[in-house]
């Protein structure tokens, strides 16, 4: 059953002008791994990825749409938007004198979304291979506000510091 499905699968792809990706690199709307659906004679695109790892969280995943304005091969436009969930256990340490301190546990639940929004451009070598590149703005939605910085040693949200994520990887069509 499962060889059925998979052939017609691959039929119906075959037929839609639409193809099944699979990206690997360091990019903000595709992650570290990701697969992907193109569909609309290449034009629009989703995917379901892995943005980065840290073993610290319990779940770091995340989908993207993109529109490729020219289809495969040329710039694009997209939004990816990632949960990182888990939980952090900490300890801070208070000195109020030299010869004493006092241990503070810093423990809580963490359930942020990371969201992006940039530009990219894509270049196909043959049907099946290309590369990418992408850049964009990032901020993050998490403890009632907005915010632009993850602190991912402390696990906190700031706005402290912008991040205009930049990123690069390999695309395989089938």
């Amino acid at each position: 059953m499962k060889k059925v499905i998979t052939l017609s699968f691959i039929l119906l792809t075959s037929l839609s002008f639409a193809s099944v990706d699979i990206n690997l690199g360091f990019s903000p709307y595709r992650g570290l791994f990701g697969i992907g659906y193109t569909f609309a004679n290449s034009h629009f695109s989703t995917n379901v990825h892995i943005p980065f790892y840290n073993s610290d969280y319990d779940f770091v995943g995340g989908v993207g749409v993109g529109y490729h304005i020219f289809g495969k091969t040329g710039p694009y436009i997209y939004h990816a938007s990632d949960w990182i969930n888990g939980e952090f256990l900490g300890f801070k340490y208070s000195f109020k004198e030299k010869e004493t301190s006092t241990v503070i546990e810093n423990n809580r639940s963490i359930n942020y979304w990371q969201l992006t929004f940039g530009l990219g451009y894509q270049y196909m070598f043959t049907d099946h291979f290309g590369a990418y590149f992408e850049a964009g703005f990032q901020f993050y939605a998490g403890d009632g506000g907005y915010y632009t910085h993850f602190d991912a040693d402390e696990a906190t949200l700031d706005n402290e510091k912008t991040s205009f994520p930049a990123g690069f990887g390999a695309s395989f069509s089938f």
